[in-house]
């Protein structure tokens, strides 16, 4: 996609920054009022000397986007002038708000640069800090599928991936409808880490897996165990936790509840909540073992009374990872199909062999239908 210039004013550019500075000199400016120096020179005295306080948001906007049509027509240290450009944008004030006006400036910047251009990540950089001071982070791109796109297009390197993605983070987590995408964010964020600086973020890690445990609607969570800041943790309890989550039964958490009472308090965790939590993954480990599941078997595994389990299958159900049915004549649940609570090596194995085991009847199949009806040679 080619970028479009977009048209601010038509005079020549050097009459442009040579309105610009006076306008600038009059409102008590620091600058000389007439200028011989090359069109990126002339720009980067007008940047330097925009520490002033504009009147209105229209003052501001209308002086930022004049200098932004001169930066974009700079071929001569072009990347130098527009990062300088993002910084005053970001750090300038004014008596009005200007935060909508800053990023709309920072938008028509961003969508006028080719999409391959490294110099874009400073535009989002500051989009992003502006938006997250102001409140205002629904006005930009924050997918995370967008942004990994972006970054590997601009070819960052791992530092400056982990830079954009603290500034998203830092920015969403303050969202409350943000909050879910916030965490994604984090998991990408601990994701860069090796085991050679995992233990840089260990705060990082705990916050993200806490974030995931206190969310209901998440149950597979042992994505998690494979992060290097994440294995960092173990010996903690937080890691302990974790793992009771991703492959452990209630009664694991209820004694782990027991002696850790304070720390589970401590994280902001609901412990009612972790036991609803720990009842559905229980009964998912159930359902990988067996078909059927006896009403007494329930109540003793999940610590439930016989008049709450039909509430409970309706819960289990809602989480689509479980299929399953009352029977009320045998007191009994029939399960259908559960989702693995982890897949690994055991689980790729037992994958193999069922595929292997299809392929064989197939096979068996085909080769009863030819002695029925033997293939024509054509």
């Amino acid at each position: 996609m080619e970028p479009i210039l977009p048209a601010f004013i038509d005079v020549g550019e050097q009459d442009q920054a040579q309105e610009i500075r006076g306008y600038l000199k009059s409102c008590g400016a620091d600058i000389k009022e007439e200028s011989s120096s090359p069109l990126h020179e002339d720009l980067e005295q007008l940047l330097s000397a925009c520490d002033i306080n504009f009147k209105t948001e229209s003052e501001f906007e209308g002086v930022m986007n004049s200098l932004l049509s001169l930066i974009l027509v700079v071929t001569e240290k072009r990347d130098e002038l527009i990062k300088k450009f993002c910084d005053k944008v970001a750090e300038m004030s004014s008596e009005e708000d200007t935060s909508s006006s800053k990023l709309r400036i920072l938008s028509i910047m961003l969508n006028w640069l080719h999409e391959r251009d490294p110099v874009r990540y400073d535009v989002y950089c500051t989009q992003i800090k502006v938006a997250g001071k102001a409140g205002l982070i629904e006005q930009i791109a924050v997918s995370l599928d967008q942004v990994k796109s972006w970054l590997k297009m601009w070819e960052v390197d791992g530092e400056k991936a982990r830079k954009i993605y603290r500034l998203l983070y830092d920015a969403l987590k303050e969202e409350d409808k943000q909050s879910e995408e916030a965490t994604k964010v984090m998991v990408e964020l601990l994701r860069t880490y090796s085991d050679k600086n995992a233990s840089e973020v260990k705060d990082d890690a705990k916050e993200c897996v806490v974030s995931l445990l206190g969310r209901p609607n998440i149950l597979i969570m042992d994505f998690l165990l494979t992060l290097p800041p994440v294995a960092a943790l173990q010996g903690e309890p937080i890691y302990q936790l974790l793992t009771i989550f991703v492959s452990g039964r209630l009664a694991d958490y209820l004694e782990f509840y027991e002696k850790n009472k304070d720390f589970v308090d401590s994280c902001g965790l609901s412990h009612e909540n972790n036991l609803q939590k720990m009842r559905v993954l229980t009964f998912m480990s159930l359902g990988e073992a067996k078909s059927e599941v006896k009403f007494d078997d329930m109540c003793k595994e999940l610590n439930i009374g016989l008049d709450e389990i039909e509430d409970f299958v309706i819960e289990a159900l809602r989480s689509k990872l479980i299929r399953t049915r009352i029977d009320q004549v045998n007191k009994k649940v029939i399960i259908s199909s559960a989702t693995h609570r982890t897949f690994g090596n055991n689980q790729w194995q037992k994958l193999r062999d069922r595929l292997e085991e299809w392929r064989q009847s197939l096979q068996s199949v085909r080769t009863s239908l030819q002695t029925v009806v033997p293939t024509v040679d054509v």
